[in-house]
């Protein structure tokens, strides 16, 4: 098992401020972790709501004056904050509340830090953020558990991308790991959570034999799981 990481969660609350939002970025960074430090950058020093918001969640603010205009100050005391936290040798995993992609750079030197970095946004952050990211929270697709019909679409689309990695990774008895299928999906879509589609729980191997059990067969060898695609699995 995985140990628990130590969270530094760096809110740009100038672009990440829906209150809904916050909840589910909790619960979804206490599944990995524990939130160690919270930090909600902001520029708007007449937002009368932050306090409130800020007390509820336990959220430390971070007021930034812009001195000059054109310049996003609170991006760039993110980044010095970012960085400063990597003295803190038990702080092994960032979180970047933001859409900004001009963040990918930061991402990038956390990581060669040996920092896992996770991104959370809604549906308005780029696949260049999401991609540079070890993992991604889509805060708005969970807060929406999508439409029926939108859902539908999505699984199929997941459907289309587990079986491409299955067709890769089958063995001789047409069954491929569970565990190195997840790897690789979670390579291509960062941002993966059975939650996205309308799940109530992030367990993948739970998510596909109960959501996905139409479409894939799974059986436990000693303490692994493998995977097929179902010979009569509808389309």
């Amino acid at each position: 098992m995985n140990p628990r990481k130590k969270i530094a969660l760096l809110i740009d609350y100038d672009n990440f401020n829906q209150e809904k939002y916050f909840p589910i970025l909790f619960d979804e960074l206490n599944e990995l972790g524990d939130v160690i430090i919270k930090y909600a950058f902001y520029s708007n020093l007449n937002d009368g709501t932050i306090k409130a918001k800020f007390i509820k969640f336990g959220i430390e603010p971070k007021a930034q004056i812009a001195y000059s205009a054109g310049k996003n100050a609170v991006a760039i005391r993110i980044t010095i904050d970012a960085m400063e936290l990597l003295n803190l040798d038990y702080v092994d995993c960032i979180c970047l509340a933001t859409n900004d992609s001009d963040f990918t750079p930061l991402i990038k030197t956390l990581q060669r830090h040996d920092r896992f970095v996770v991104g959370a946004g809604d549906n308005k952050a780029s696949d260049t953020f999401k991609d540079a990211c070890n993992s991604f929270i889509s805060v708005e697709k969970i807060a929406d558990n999508q439409s029926k019909s939108n859902q539908k679409a999505s699984l199929l689309h997941l459907k289309k991308v587990v079986d491409e990695i299955i067709d890769v990774q089958t063995e001789e008895d047409e069954f491929a790991d569970f565990a190195s299928v997840m790897h690789f999906l979670r390579t291509q879509m960062k941002d993966f959570n059975p939650k996205n589609y309308g799940a109530s729980k992030t367990k993948p191997i739970t998510f596909f034999q109960n959501e996905l059990s139409v479409y894939y067969e799974i059986v436990k060898v000693g303490n692994n799981y493998k995977i097929r695609p179902r010979k009569t699995a509808k389309k």
